[in-house]
């Protein structure tokens, strides 16, 4: 899965990889991320000297939970993404990072694209979401879906500036 045989990309000089990474994939354990169905991953990828680059697109659709509500919200992915593989890096890793550039080993026979994929799903979700503009969220006191019912809790407003004599006065 997400992988390329280097041997056959020196021949033909460019490949394509089109691959559906199913929902439940072990992929998306370490990075946290749920979907709604499998990711596709369309990626052509060719030799660039002694590096390796794959170009493409990623589409899917993501699922968070909305950030008031804590309801499950779809998020259409659909993001362009450019991997580059550089043979023997010299660079700091803190340099590759910066400049998106993945380390290719030297002489392996196989790409692995797992990782640097996974990478790029997570930093193409946002990092909240919400169901709607007007979400009303949960009651912080009993926890009932104010979008849905509402709750007998009354709010009484604290003013932080006297909580210092109050807890004085408990001791």
């Amino acid at each position: 899965m997400l992988k390329v045989d280097l041997g056959l990309l020196k021949r033909e000089k460019r490949l394509e990889v089109d691959e559906l990474v199913p929902a439940d994939s072990l992929l998306w354990g370490e990075a946290g991320a749920a979907f709604d169905g499998p990711l596709r991953v369309r990626l052509e990828v060719e030799e660039s000297g002694e590096d390796v680059i794959a170009t493409g697109l990623l589409t899917g659709t993501g699922v968070m939970a909305c950030r008031r509500c804590l309801e499950p919200v779809g998020i259409e992915l659909d993001h362009p993404v450019r991997l580059w593989f550089r043979a023997g890096i010299s660079e700091t890793e803190a340099e590759a990072e910066e400049d998106n550039v993945y380390a290719l080993a030297p002489r392996s026979r196989e790409l692995d694209l797992s990782a640097a994929v996974r990478e790029h799903v997570v930093l193409a979700m946002p990092e909240y979401v919400m169901c709607k503009e007007d979400c009303r969220g949960l009651c912080p006191h009993c926890g009932t879906d104010l979008n849905r019912e509402t709750c007998d809790c009354t709010v009484e407003p604290v003013d932080d500036r006297w909580a210092a004599l109050r807890r004085a006065k408990l001791d």
